[in-house]
């Protein structure tokens, strides 16, 4: 999940382009011009020095405070606090950073924020108004109508990064009534009103968002607006010292901490006042989540209600304040933690009950070594962690508090690559997919399951995925049915890899150092079973149900329908059998194996005759 917090834009709904000749003006430059006039003139505008804002801040029932502080064009400062929900975020003029709701500091690296800041960076430098620039093109698109405001429409593309922007200028005082910021991961529609006079320039004292396609709408009424102040240097740095909220029990520098390797996902125990659950490890999870039930169980008060991008769609989460935990020999203070209805899904599909998703703010205090085929982590403290193994090193870039690594498939499909430990197979985003025309390759449809919900999707086998200079052959790999909201649709990650890569290795995680380490594992050269039916189950009301049938598989070719209830197999009735993941085990057996499958359909009872085969 990600919320996002910046303010940017909003979307003007009524296209007027025949008002164009009757406004008069077409030269975008000009526009410009007379934009900045309205605002005291360019020169007055550059010899403003500093600025600093505060106001108060509202998004999904939080309300809280803003305060921002800048040097132009390359040094400022946000501090947003929601009480239950904080984040500071600053740009000391050599690179940005943030420090998270559990006071965690990351340096952005990632390329896509690193470019963005670049143009950020010349914008305000006001690059933008050179017609001659060899790095901002501005096109006049016409005019229109924003409420009952006519506007001139300028649109500003660049050559560092696929972004762009989008302005709305009133026809008559030339102020700027919207914006239109457009990213990878969606576009900001910001509303601008309530302009007041600040030293002989108007600036807008409210500012209503949207962030689509989620529909987040963010508020943000200005108090104070002061400009030309003496601002201390200091103020634009990170903290001296990172948050350490955990301690090693025992006193040591490491702790080791088994896992169970279930359905392609990594399950740890987790102990919350003596009461201990399973919990998934996924650093795909932007924070950590408790289920919604067990937080009410645990007597926790949950607030807000915001919108965030889950696998594939949209999820809304609240947060709270979870109480001290331990995992292993590891005690964690305190934490502040998303609360989402995770276990609804897991009922559905595999039976299991878990207490919540352990993600970025439980993994990125350490250095995580994951040892799939002898089923072990080990979390070593960042400050003493030393490699001295033969593994490969890769750079690999937070992006949102999710590592991103060089991947390739078939030798061509390159490009940058979410590890997600929580992610049980391997995506393409719908964006590339698109435009490299994967669409075209034989493919199984299929239905996927995320944070986000259900998901309908389609899975094509490929002839080798390489990682790190080792090549694993024969990958399955799935791509989004249809445009797809959330974190398996940006257009600047090539994809999402899983644990179905993953397993064949043993991993270092190391957030500090924003790398990951790779080496071959004990089961590198294992060839695990993989699904020969095209039939997926899953739990409805206590029974197993049809939940899809492929096709042209063999499910499909024996006649499962969706909604078939699950009787019996080879004679056994399933009551005997231990739960949905046994049943599922059966259909990644051996090609020609047979079996007779029992089912009601529509009160009636019908024998089924399913013989497996390979699906590519």
């Amino acid at each position: 999940m990600r919320a996002r917090f910046v303010a940017m834009a909003v979307l003007a709904l009524a296209l007027a382009a025949g008002y164009a000749q009757a406004a008069g003006l077409t030269d975008q430059y000009e526009i410009l011009e007379r934009h900045h006039e309205a605002l005291g003139g360019l020169d007055r505008l550059k010899a403003e020095t500093s600025v600093y804002f505060d106001g108060t801040f509202t998004v999904a029932g939080l309300e809280g405070t803003m305060k921002y502080w800048g040097v132009p064009p390359d040094r400022s400062r946000m501090e947003l606090d929601l009480e239950i929900f904080k984040q500071t975020e600053g740009d000391n003029g050599e690179f940005a950073w943030s420090v998270d709701q559990n006071g965690k500091l990351q340096i952005i690296r990632d390329e896509t924020a690193v470019k963005a800041r670049e143009v950020s960076m010349l914008k305000r430098a006001y690059e933008h108004r050179d017609p001659d620039s060899a790095v901002f093109d501005v096109t006049f698109e016409g005019i229109e109508l924003v409420g009952d405001v006519e506007c001139y429409v300028l649109k500003t593309t660049n050559t560092i990064d696929n972004n762009h922007s989008i302005e709305f200028f009133n026809t008559e005082t030339f102020l700027v009534e919207k914006m239109v910021d457009a990213t990878s991961d969606g576009e900001m529609h910001t509303r601008f009103s309530d302009y007041r006079d600040v030293g002989g320039i108007p600036r807008a004292f409210r500012h209503y968002m949207e962030h689509l396609p989620i529909g987040q709408v963010q508020v943000l009424e200005l108090t104070n607006y002061e400009a030309g102040i003496d601002i201390d240097p200091a103020l634009f740095e990170p903290p001296g010292e990172d948050v350490r909220d955990f301690e090693f029990v025992d006193g040591g520098s490491s702790v080791d901490v088994p896992f169970e390797f279930i359905e392609r996902h990594l399950f740890v125990n987790v102990a919350i006042d003596g009461d201990e659950t399973l919990w998934v490890l996924d650093t795909g999870a932007s924070m950590t989540v408790l289920d919604e039930a067990y937080a009410e169980q645990l007597g926790l008060e949950t607030h807000g209600n915001l919108k965030g991008s889950g696998a594939g769609n949209v999820v809304e989460v609240s947060f709270t304040e979870l109480p001290p935990y331990r995992v292993g020999e590891i005690r964690f203070e305190q934490q502040t933690v998303a609360v989402l209805d995770i276990n609804s899904l897991f009922r559905q599909t595999s039976e299991m009950e878990i207490g919540g998703i352990l993600g970025y703010d439980f993994l990125s205090r350490f250095v995580a070594k994951v040892d799939y085929a002898n089923e072990m982590l080990v979390f070593y403290d960042p400050a003493s962690f030393e490699y001295e193994g033969d593994g490969v090193i890769l750079d690999a870039p937070l992006r949102g508090g999710t590592f991103t690594v060089p991947v390739a498939v078939d030798g061509e499909h390159g490009g940058l690559w979410s590890v997600d430990l929580g992610a049980g197979g391997n995506s393409f985003h719908y964006p590339y997919a698109v435009e490299h025309g994967l669409f075209e390759k034989p493919a199984i449809e299929a239905v996927g399951f995320g944070a986000g919900g259900r998901m309908n999707r389609r899975y094509s086998q490929f002839e080798t995925i390489e990682l790190a200079g080792f090549v694993l052959s024969d990958p399955r790999i799935s791509i989004p049915w249809e445009e797809t909201v959330g974190a398996f649709g940006a257009s600047d990650i090539t994809g999402n890899l899983g644990n179905t890569v993953f397993r064949h290795f043993v991993l270092y995680l190391d957030y500090e150092r924003q790398r990951m380490i790779v080496e071959p594992g004990d089961d590198f050269d294992r060839a695990f079973p993989v699904d020969r039916s095209g039939l997926q189950f899953w739990v409805q009301d206590g029974e197993y149900e049809v939940l899809h049938a492929a096709a042209g598989t063999p499910a499909d070719r024996a006649g499962f329908r969706v909604g078939d209830v699950l009787r019996s197999w080879n004679g056994i009735d399933v009551g005997y059998f231990d739960g949905i993941i046994a049943i599922r085990e059966l259909l990644r057996e051996e090609v020609g194996t047979e079996y007779r499958v029992e089912v009601l359909r529509d009160g009636k009872s019908k024998t089924l005759k399913l013989k497996l085969k390979d699906l590519f």
